[in-house]
């Protein structure tokens, strides 16, 4: 297994190789999203639409959270981070304005070409700012952090999200084969 990088090491030793790698895990979502696209889009609308309880969101609110986040939150705060001084940040979670704003009445295709977009947005906006941006730094939740940082938590919090998605994939049966994923 491969060792966990050092976030905060790795802006210092090889700040390239790290931004490099930070927006391959950006992008990955738009590939993961592409090769689950006919998984997904066949599934039942139960599972797409249902909650395995009752304060959970479902897998299309699921991906309507991250698409949310990259379009209306991650967007703006990069631009925030980048353009001005002692920029400060609150942590949100949008999952009421998800359930609001009717991602599980959405289409799945639609949810997932909106997911995409966004994702690809957020990537390009990241990839077309020079190296020295990426080490501008700003509040969240009374914590320092660097650009690095902020896009090293998007992808922390994206691995959570899909793990979910794919346990409730994995709970669905989709097959006769299914295992018992490890705990």
């Amino acid at each position: 297994m491969e060792d966990t990088t050092d976030i905060a090491a790795a802006q210092v030793e090889d700040p390239d190789s790290l931004r490099d790698a930070l927006l391959d895990q950006l992008r990955y979502l738009v590939q993961e999203i592409e090769a689950l696209r006919t998984v997904v889009g066949d599934l039942p609308d139960e599972i797409k639409s249902g909650r395995p309880a009752p304060d959970a969101l479902t897998m299309k609110e699921l991906y309507g959270v991250i698409a949310t986040l990259d379009a209306e939150v991650r967007r703006p705060r990069v631009t925030k981070l980048v353009e001005t001084e002692d920029p400060a940040f609150a942590s949100v979670d949008p999952a009421d304005e998800v359930r609001d704003a009717g991602w599980n009445e959405r289409d799945m295709n639609a949810i997932l070409d909106q997911l995409t977009a966004a994702r690809q947005d957020l990537a390009d906006q990241l990839d077309t700012l020079p190296p020295e941006a990426w080490h501008r730094s700003a509040t969240l939740d009374g914590e320092e952090i660097t650009l690095f940082d902020l896009v090293h938590r998007i992808t922390q919090a994206d691995a959570e999200r899909l793990r979910d998605l794919g346990y409730r994939l994995h709970g669905a049966h989709l097959s006769d084969g299914d295992e018992p994923l490890p705990t």
